[in-house]
């Protein structure tokens, strides 16, 4: 009999904590998900910021989304790289809110620095749920003392390690695309080939130009939400196993007029391959 009064009791207080719980459970939403335009949505500020904060020797990076009316939320989704592979990724939130304000911190090494930022905002009228899009991004040079930092080279030393970091950056993106035509057995030359850090707000369209305005807005949502659901959650090499999205590539985008490939290295050089459609 006292078993089953401590079971009971257990139980009721069990269901009493996830009952409390259940509003922060239901709440949690961290999927960047793909909704159709509406026009009432317009973001005054979409912003992405690199600094470093030299005394306590860190990279500080801050987001910055504002639209003109309060919407059901607004999220912030960044990718950090350094030299090419990521090392951080920030997700932050906000329901019924007009602006959001995000940060990150991650420690100074040497090399080049560049967050790639996806600011969406959700509408809902009625049963329907609208969505709107924003893209920016930004980059830092860090100095070998950690102590300097640069985006324009003002120096003969700052542009020779502009150069010397392009170079290397571009030699790994040319092996990286070598590596997956002969492994996935394509041709780069049936491709316009981009990295993702090249798409932004200002050259989205002519990066897909045989498309309208809104269908660009389809197809540059729907990758970031491809890019969350099967990368960044994980990367799912075989069916029992996954790994971390932490020291991968930045995405190449290779562009055809129906479709793209993606591609990706992981930290311990697995090729992944996504294909997205456009019809």
């Amino acid at each position: 009999m006292y078993r089953k009064n401590l079971f009971i009791s257990l139980l009721i207080i069990a269901v009493a904590l996830f009952t409390l719980m259940l509003p922060f459970l239901l709440s949690d939403r961290a999927a960047i998900t793909y909704f159709p335009d509406n026009p009432r949505i317009r973001f005054t500020k979409s912003d992405t910021h690199l600094s470093i904060m030299t005394d306590e020797q860190l990279l500080h990076l801050s987001v910055q989304s504002q639209t003109i009316e309060t919407n059901q939320l607004i999220q912030n989704f960044s990718l950090l790289y350094r030299n090419n592979r990521l090392i951080a990724i920030l997700n932050h939130w906000q329901r019924n809110t007009n602006q959001l304000i995000s940060a990150r911190d991650a420690r100074i090494r040497s090399g080049f620095y560049n967050a790639l930022t996806v600011h969406q905002a959700e509408l809902h009228i009625n049963s329907d749920i609208y969505g709107k899009e924003r893209l920016s991004q930004d980059y830092l040079i860090v100095s070998a003392s950690g102590r300097h930092a640069f985006r324009h080279p003002k120096t003969p030393d700052e542009a020779n390690q502009l150069s010397s970091h392009t170079r290397q950056i571009d030699l790994e993106r040319k092996q990286l695309l070598g590596r997956a035509a002969a492994h996935y057995h394509f041709s780069p030359d049936h491709y316009r080939i981009v990295s993702l850090d090249m798409l932004t707000d200002e050259s989205k369209t002519r990066i897909f130009p045989f498309f309208n305005e809104k269908t660009v807005e389809r197809i540059v949502g729907q990758l970031w939400e491809g890019l969350y659901k099967n990368f960044i959650r994980g990367i799912q090499l075989t069916e029992g196993q996954s790994e971390s999205p932490l020291g991968s590539t930045v995405p190449l985008l290779l562009i055809a007029d129906d479709h793209m490939l993606v591609i990706i290295e992981s930290s311990d050089h697995h090729l992944i391959m996504l294909k997205q459609n456009f019809t």
